[in-house]
């Protein structure tokens, strides 16, 4: 094979398997190098959540994350997170702390050199103000996840990504939960700065160990620029369905019927 023919497959595989993160919802089994920092911001919109009509059914969030990622070692990495969400409602309007994290990610084998990366996470959390409403209460979350990736070989464009995770929840003064979730995603590289793809992902919550409280499936495309350390993802997602459906066949108490995430990174 002559060299020209050769060079776009070969920058085809160093895009596909650097260790970049074209997805919105979905983690990598890959880690930072040791001694590596990633900066992060997220904006998520909610739209659509609006129950009834006229001026007191109005519903807009947008949850602001700013992150700062740290390379412990060849297969560890920690995070710190604060949240914050803008709230325009009938009865709320403005910027409200929500909380704190901070996560750990354990990578248990390379997908650049396993046929399945694997990764565990393990995240605590403290919010003060609900998602849903801004209401202002204290609760405190664990939640761990197994991830997978496949790269489809050393020369493919093509990734998968899947994260199954259990999240433990407790409000003072109100009902323990737990969630079980799971989100998957689909990248192709269209070169060495672009990407494109598409997400999903599906959640169940029960109370006090057993009572079904809700659920939910969205499904959308998402789209990756990348020059040198800096990226941006957009990710655009459609609720499918939800339960206690409240809204058509969608639960919109819980869950959005449109949901919009831009995150910008810097590696340095």
């Amino acid at each position: 094979m002559r060299l020209s023919a050769l060079a776009p497959c070969l920058l085809l595989a160093a895009a596909a398997n650097a260790c970049e993160n074209p997805f919105g919802y979905s983690y990598l089994a890959e880690t930072l190098k040791p001694g590596k920092y990633e900066f992060e911001q997220y904006v998520t919109g909610r739209f659509g959540k609006d129950l009834g009509a006229g001026y007191d059914a109005r519903y807009r969030g947008f949850d602001l994350r700013t992150e700062i990622e740290f390379g412990l070692s060849p297969t560890e990495q920690l995070a710190l997170e604060l949240d914050q969400t803008y709230f325009d409602t009938a009865d709320r309007e403005g910027l409200r702390f929500r909380g704190v994290n901070v996560e750990y990610i354990k990578m248990l084998a390379n997908p650049d050199t396993n046929a399945w990366g694997r990764a565990f996470y393990l995240e605590g959390s403290y919010s003060q103000a609900s998602l849903h409403d801004g209401h202002l209460r204290d609760r405190w979350t664990v939640e761990s996840k197994y991830i997978l990736q496949h790269n489809f070989g050393e020369n493919s464009p093509w990734m998968y990504v899947a994260n199954l995770g259990v999240e433990l929840l407790h409000t003072r003064g109100g009902e323990d939960a737990f969630e079980l979730f799971v989100t998957q995603g689909l990248s192709y590289q269209l070169n060495k700065e672009w990407a494109i793809g598409v997400e999903a992902l599906a959640a169940a919550e029960w109370i006090e160990g057993a009572d079904f409280e809700e659920s939910g499936v969205q499904v959308g495309p998402c789209i990756n620029y990348r020059k040198n350390d800096f990226s941006v993802s957009f990710t655009l997602l459609a609720q499918l369905t939800g339960a206690p459906a409240n809204k058509g066949s969608l639960n919109v108490s819980e869950y959005s019927p449109y949901e919009a995430r831009l995150k910008v990174s810097w590696e340095f």
